[in-house]
């Protein structure tokens, strides 16, 4: 009997643990460790006013690649005094390019751009090769994760898991199914919240982040008021004071 009493406290003691692991992890819908998962194609990233543009135009000419790229970046995508080099969205959708003119880049892909770009100076300029990517790619991360702040992105997508991860991922603390993502889409803003315990996840709208986007964690209980560090304690204390005694009267 007492060897069935000790049994039921370590299997107790085990599935409590289990319990606390699942609070702690992410999508636990998710059976299989291994396996695949369909998802449609991610959505392309779509230029919007206050964007910035770097484009960079190539040609056997040197005299009209310096014209065109007339600033070095730094690696980051800014210069040192922290603004974005390159062609400004204005709030019309328009950009400046010399030879080109004006062109409209709102709601179009980099790809969509550079074609077109090409198109213009191919009228003037043989052998013109363009690369576009936006240098002011960030999004936000805030409330109960490891390092809030702005991240920059350095390529064209990145999913909210990347950004939890640029922000040190979530404390165990953390509200895991409830996650806000703010998005401002033609001066409107936008909102909605992601379960981290649910792969459904995966397949929203909301799972690619665009620039700019916010990404609110909420605080769990333990972290709605300052405590002091004994307070912070007690539970895990009772939990050991709990323990030893139950382990005592079993032992009799």
């Amino acid at each position: 009997m007492q060897s069935f009493r000790v049994t039921l406290l370590v299997l107790s003691i085990w599935m409590a643990g289990c319990t606390g692991s699942r609070k702690a992890t992410y999508f636990n819908d998710i059976a299989a460790t291994t396996g695949t998962d369909a998802v449609g194609q991610y959505p392309q990233l779509k230029i919007q006013p206050g964007d910035v543009l770097q484009i960079t135009v190539s040609a056997p000419d040197k005299e009209v690649t310096q014209l065109f790229n007339p600033n070095v970046t730094t690696p980051s995508g800014s210069s040192g005094t922290g603004i974005d080099q390159g062609y400004l969205v204005d709030s019309a959708g328009y950009i400046s390019l010399p030879v080109a003119g004006k062109l409209y880049v709102k709601d179009k892909t980099t790809a969509t751009i550079n074609e077109e770009v090409i198109t213009e100076l191919s009228k003037t300029l043989k052998n013109v090769y363009v690369s576009t990517r936006m240098v002011n790619f960030k999004v936000s991360v805030l409330g109960d994760v490891a390092h809030p702040g702005i991240f920059r992105i350095g390529a064209e997508r990145a999913s909210i898991l990347d950004a939890l991860s640029m922000a040190g991922d979530l404390n165990t603390t953390a509200v895991r199914n409830d996650v806000m993502v703010i998005r401002e889409v033609d001066g409107v803003k936008h909102y909605t919240t992601l379960n981290l315990n649910s792969s459904k996840t995966l397949s929203s709208p909301y799972y690619y982040l665009a620039n700019n986007d916010v990404v609110y964690v909420k605080p769990g209980p333990g972290k709605q008021f300052p405590t002091s560090r004994l307070v912070q304690l007690l539970p895990a204390i009772l939990s050991v004071i709990s323990l030893a005694t139950t382990i005592v009267l079993l032992s009799r």
